[in-house]
């Protein structure tokens, strides 16, 4: 499935089917569950056995028609719109701290992006249509259900809309590794912000790098000379919620 909205999709896994269960965004087809499976002992999946089309399943059956040994046994198809194509002009709002994918192509690092951007609080993540991963099944997969209680936005033009943002009261740090950086602690994340990460190995595009208002770079103590993109936003995700309870 190359981009899953407004059409069946497959989600595995406890976490995922309580966050699509509980959010009455999407309209569930059916759930598989594995008879004796970690889910079937859940008690946390218990309360929607009444309100949707359960499915126990022998393990001959289940693993039939749901191979591999990643599903906790619990496998749920639904439907319904998970991207975005407008975002919000936040006009009233204090502090919005928008995260900004710069191409990055490869799946389980934008699933685990989704998902660590929805626990530091983030309130939306815009990602290009074009040289970006899709959200496809892994990704939704890796995400751990956190791409139910995040809003997705997929834009044409990465860089127009970062300007459109600008414009209307959004500060942008790019996260970089850069000789004119500071430190991630030392930039003020609070307020309407526009947080920028780039791709794996090639980082910000030129006229992205541009378009920022400050760089932020995290420094290495260790002999290797970068985090994972996935890691990298996690630590300034959070280091903008410290900043935000500190107020």
């Amino acid at each position: 499935m190359k981009k899953p909205n407004n059409q069946f999709i497959v989600c595995k896994g406890i976490n995922s089917a309580i966050s699509i269960l509980s959010s009455g965004r999407y309209d569930v087809n059916h759930v598989d569950i594995l008879k004796g499976g970690r889910a079937f002992k859940d008690d946390s999946i218990k309360p929607f056995l009444r309100s949707f089309n359960f499915n126990i399943l022998e393990k001959e059956h289940f693993y039939k028609k749901h191979p591999g040994d990643r599903s906790q046994g619990i496998v749920i198809t639904f439907q319904g719109s998970i991207i975005s194509n407008d975002i919000p002009e936040f006009n009233n709002e204090g502090d919005v701290c928008l995260l900004a994918l710069d191409q990055i192509e490869d799946p389980q690092n934008f699933g685990q992006i989704i998902r660590t951007a929805e626990c530091a609080g983030i309130n939306g993540i815009i990602f290009p249509k074009h040289h970006s991963a899709p959200i496809t099944q892994t990704v939704l997969q890796v995400s751990q259900g956190a791409f139910v209680n995040i809003p997705l936005y997929e834009v044409t033009n990465l860089n127009h809309e970062i300007l459109r943002l600008k414009k209307s009261g959004f500060w942008t740090v790019g996260l970089e590794n850069s000789i004119n950086a500071k430190p991630w602690y030392e930039i003020e994340l609070i307020g309407k912000t526009v947080i920028i990460v780039g791709s794996e190995g090639r980082g910000l595009r030129e006229k992205v790098f541009k378009s920022c208002d400050f760089i932020a770079t995290i420094p290495m103590q260790g002999k290797t000379n970068s985090l994972n993109v996935s890691a990298a936003v996690s630590a300034i995700a959070f280091e903008r919620l410290r900043q935000v309870k500190k107020g």
